[in-house]
């Protein structure tokens, strides 16, 4: 009997060891097809670029104005390593409720060769406008502003902050996406030299 018992769980510790190969081979195309998936959802592939305003995601946007720090000329504050800080401030006036279509709302900076930069995180983008302007409360970036937008007939003023190579100044261009809408984006050249 104990021999019965021996041989039947040596032939389950066999199988055991048989079907792990396959385990982990479902195991690596399920966590693939996840990211793959969730990267779909993340890429933006189908820009509509706009010099004054474009409509997107129940709003109208406009790019209200544009600040590059680091060289000296509007400010004393000097980046180290030929970097700039450029400070982006959007106008979105809501056409509708907007609910929550603003959601995973992304605002990135690209240059022509493809290279793309996020905002700074946002404490030290606060600690940033506090120093800049210490009279006046931090704009809300677009993440935090998708928490409540605006209502109809409404609009709210976003900035975003990013540090950047002193190279790329010249073909940045402003980019904003939400999840709801990817892979479509909007993005509005900033002329900066």
């Amino acid at each position: 009997m104990a021999k019965m018992v021996s041989d039947r769980g040596r032939k389950m510790w066999w199988l055991s060891l048989a079907s792990l190969p396959l385990l982990v081979a479902a195991a690596v195309v399920i966590n693939a097809w996840r990211n793959i998936d969730n990267y779909r959802h993340r890429i933006e592939t189908d820009i509509t670029q706009g010099p004054d305003h474009l409509e997107y995601a129940g709003a109208t946007w406009r790019l209200q104005n544009v600040r590059l720090l680091g060289d000296g000329r509007d400010t004393q504050l000097r980046l180290p390593g030929q970097m700039r800080l450029v400070i982006v401030r959007m106008v979105a006036t809501a056409l509708r409720d907007i609910g929550d279509i603003w959601g995973q709302c992304e605002v990135s900076l690209t240059d022509g060769a493809g290279r793309r930069w996020l905002p700074l995180d946002v404490s030290l983008s606060n600690d940033i406008s506090r120093d800049l302007e210490p009279d006046r409360e931090p704009v809300s970036g677009c993440g935090i502003t998708s928490l409540k937008p605006p209502r109809k007939d409404h609009a709210v003023l976003i900035e975003e902050k990013f540090v950047v190579p002193a190279e790329a100044v010249p073909a940045l261009s402003v980019r904003l996406s939400t999840a709801a809408l990817r892979p479509e984006a909007i993005g509005f050249p900033l002329d900066l030299d």
